[in-house]
């Protein structure tokens, strides 16, 4: 078995051409945006007798009690197989034992409760204590050729019946789509974001770290795509979303408060599935929301959780992130740490 430090990038997007699950958190530009912000980044490839078994993109991080590694999505594996999982994330456990890191997290986006999902289990990870990709996804597939394959098939899955209706009356109110690739439009969206953070009491991540997003993976790269809703030069709306493999992924939105009754957020992220089905993109991400067993009227998340459902679609559990601490007294005070934080914030979810 041998652990590889890529330092190529055209070796490793030809290795990432080769995985299953490929995700956009596992890309060379999202490690180069890591780089941006601080952070140590090792890319690693996995090999049994020269055959490629997989990959994984390793952001180091560092927190009040540890520097622990973290692998977004990853590892992604040649063959989603239990043999090939527990091959890789067995060399990846040595690799990082030698190095000086409390822990290693590991968040492949396997379905919960699957046979596949569990390797790292047998390996003696334990889950973490919290989740750090989403969870619980709300997921579209992007079927047929037009727009009225793609309505066709999310009210057969659940579409509010008043949500077509929406989107065409704000197309005939005035409300234009957008892409944009401009410094403008992105430090613009953070403002908007800073906004709508404020109003609805959600925390937002710095400046520093959209306008990083906008320079390492959509400046130049298309993986990153900017929408914003528009009508007569004011903005209404503005989304982020990635654009690889075989998703489109929802990840951040913002509202200004003008014109809301247009339901200008709703055609755009309506536009941003047909973008999707254009560009022959399988799903749609529309990132989390709140499991069945907590979807109730009572949950601080139950508003944005009901209006992604409403697009129709279904509910799609990924397994949660596993971490294995290689430091016992650092790593059980991040755990203790972890569990606090949960109480106080995540509670609900």
């Amino acid at each position: 078995m041998q652990t590889v430090v890529v330092k190529n990038i055209d070796k490793w997007n030809s290795y990432l051409g080769k995985c299953k699950r490929n995700s956009f958190l596992q890309t060379w530009e999202w490690g180069e945006f890591q780089n941006s912000l601080g952070r140590e980044v090792e890319r690693l490839a996995i090999f049994l007798n020269d055959e490629f078994l997989g990959l994984s993109l390793c952001v180091i991080q560092k927190t009040r009690f540890e520097k622990y590694v973290y692998c977004p999505r990853g590892p992604l594996l040649a063959e989603d197989d239990i043999q090939t999982y527990t091959q890789v994330l067995g060399a990846l456990k040595e690799y990082w034992a030698k190095k000086d890191v409390g822990s290693i997290k590991v968040d492949p986006a396997f379905i919960a409760g699957t046979e596949i999902a569990k390797v790292p289990d047998q390996l003696g990870f334990k889950y973490s204590v919290n989740f750090v990709q989403s969870e619980h996804n709300w997921m579209i597939d992007l079927v047929g050729e037009n727009e009225d394959d793609l309505f066709d098939w999310c009210k057969e899955h659940g579409m509010s019946k008043n949500y077509p209706t929406y989107i065409r009356r704000a197309r005939r109110k005035g409300v234009e789509i957008q892409f944009s690739k401009d410094r403008k439009d992105w430090d613009l969206f953070h403002t908007y974001l800073k906004f709508s953070g404020d109003r609805k009491g959600f925390e937002v991540k710095s400046k520093k770290y959209h306008m990083g997003m906008w320079e390492h993976l959509g400046k130049e790269s298309d993986i990153l795509r900017l929408g914003i809703a528009k009508k007569e030069n004011r903005i209404l709306a503005m989304i982020v979303i990635a654009v690889y493999g075989d998703e489109v992924s929802t990840l951040y939105s913002a509202q200004t408060d003008s014109d809301s009754n247009l339901r200008s957020t709703m055609l755009l992220r309506w536009e941003c599935m047909l973008l999707g089905q254009k560009e022959g993109i399988k799903r749609f991400n529309n990132w989390g929301v709140l499991p069945d067993e907590r979807y109730e009227k009572g949950n601080p998340g139950y508003g944005y959780s009901h209006y992604k459902r409403s697009f129709g679609g279904y509910l799609e559990s990924i397994e949660r992130t596993y971490e294995y601490g290689f430091k016992k007294v650092p790593h059980l005070l991040q755990r203790l740490y972890d569990w606090y934080i949960k109480f106080r914030y995540y509670r609900f979810r």
